[in-house]
C-alpha cells in the first residue's frame, strides 16, 4: 500500500506544488497518535512527589550534568542542589520514576542514593 499526498505551499512568495510519496507504515505512526493516547497522566490525578539523591559528584561540571539530566525527566517541574557541598539532589514532580531516575544518574554521573521519596505539600 503506497499513498502520495499532494502539497500546495509558499516558496519566496511562489505557490508551488508538490507530490510526496509515504510508505504505509508511516501513515500508520500517526494514527496511533492520533487516537488521543497519551504518555503522560492528568495532573489532577497525581500529587507534587519531592524525590532527594545523593550523587558522587567530584566536580561542578558533574553537579551541571547530574542537575541537566534530572531535568529531561518526564514530569518534573523542579530540580536543585542541597547539602553543604551540593551533594544532594532535589527533583520536585508530578509521577516521577525514582528508579529510573537513578538509574540514569548512575550511568551517566557517578553513585546514587535514593535518599527520600515523599509527597510535596
Amino acid at each position: 500500500m503506497h499513498t502520495y499526498i499532494h502539497m500546495y505551499h509558499y516558496i519566496n512568495g511562489i505557490l508551488a506544488s508538490s507530490i510526496i510519496f509515504i510508505p504505509h507504515f508511516i501513515i500508520f505512526i500517526p494514527y496511533i497518535l492520533s487516537l488521543g493516547v497519551s504518555r503522560r497522566k492528568k495532573k489532577s490525578n497525581m500529587k507534587q512527589q519531592k524525590v532527594v539523591l545523593k550523587v558522587a559528584m567530584k566536580c561542578q561540571k558533574c553537579r551541571t550534568r547530574s542537575l541537566e539530566v534530572a531535568a529531561e525527566q518526564q514530569g518534573v517541574s523542579f530540580v536543585g542542589l542541597e547539602g553543604n557541598e551540593k551533594e544532594k539532589v532535589v527533583v520536585i514532580g508530578d509521577g516521577i520514576d525514582v528508579v529510573k531516575l537513578a538509574t540514569i544518574l548512575r550511568k551517566k554521573v557517578g553513585t546514587t542514593e535514593i535518599i527520600s521519596l515523599a509527597e510535596q505539600k
